[in-house]
C-alpha cells in the first residue's frame, strides 16, 4: 500500500491534497489506535492535515519518508490527548492488536490478523498472503469483512 502511495505521489505534483488522498485512511487508523474513538480520531485527522497545510512549504518532502513525516505531524497534534491521559501506561508487551478495542473485539482472529497487519503494520495484501500462506483473494475477503464489522459497529 505504501509503495502504491509513493507511485501515486510521483505521478502527481505533491500537495496537501495528494498526501490526503494517498495517506488519510492509514493516518486515521494510526490516530484511532491512540484515541480509541472514531469521532475524536477524525477530529485529530482534520487538525493534522490543517497543520500539514500550514507548514507544507517548510518541509522538504523529497528528502524524508513521507509516512514518518505524517506521523510526526499527527503526534504533534496528539500531544494534548497524551497530556489528558498522562499517567496511563500501556502494559509491557501490549500492541494495538492486544489493547482493548471495540472493533477488534468483534472480529475473528483471522480478521484481526489481516486488518492489523495491513493497517497498522502497513503490509500489502500480497505480502500478507505470502507470509501466512493463504490466497490473496482470501486476505481481501477477510479485510472486507473487518471493514463491514467496523462500519456496523460505528452505526450503533
Amino acid at each position: 500500500m505504501v509503495k502504491q502511495n509513493h507511485a501515486l505521489l510521483r505521478a502527481k505534483p505533491l500537495s496537501t491534497h495528494t498526501l490526503y488522498d494517498a495517506y488519510a485512511g492509514m493516518l486515521l487508523g494510526y490516530i484511532f489506535e491512540v484515541v480509541k474513538d472514531h469521532k475524536i480520531a477524525e477530529d485529530y485527522l482534520v487538525k493534522t492535515f490543517s497543520s500539514i497545510a500550514k507548514n507544507f512549504n517548510d518541509v522538504n518532502w523529497d528528502e524524508i519518508n513521507i509516512w514518518c513525516q505524517l506521523q510526526r505531524f499527527a503526534k504533534n497534534e496528539l500531544t494534548a490527548f497524551h497530556k489528558a491521559i498522562d499517567g496511563y501506561e500501556v502494559p509491557a508487551g501490549d500492541t494495538p492488536a492486544t489493547l482493548p478495542n471495540l472493533y477488534l473485539d468483534r472480529m475473528t482472529d483471522e480478521q484481526k490478523l489481516v486488518f492489523c497487519n495491513i493497517y497498522y503494520s502497513n503490509k500489502t495484501t500480497t505480502q500478507l498472503a505470502e507470509e501466512i500462506n493463504r490466497p490473496e483473494k482470501h486476505i481481501k475477503q477477510l479485510l472486507k469483512e473487518a471493514f463491514a464489522i467496523i462500519r456496523k459497529s460505528h452505526e450503533h
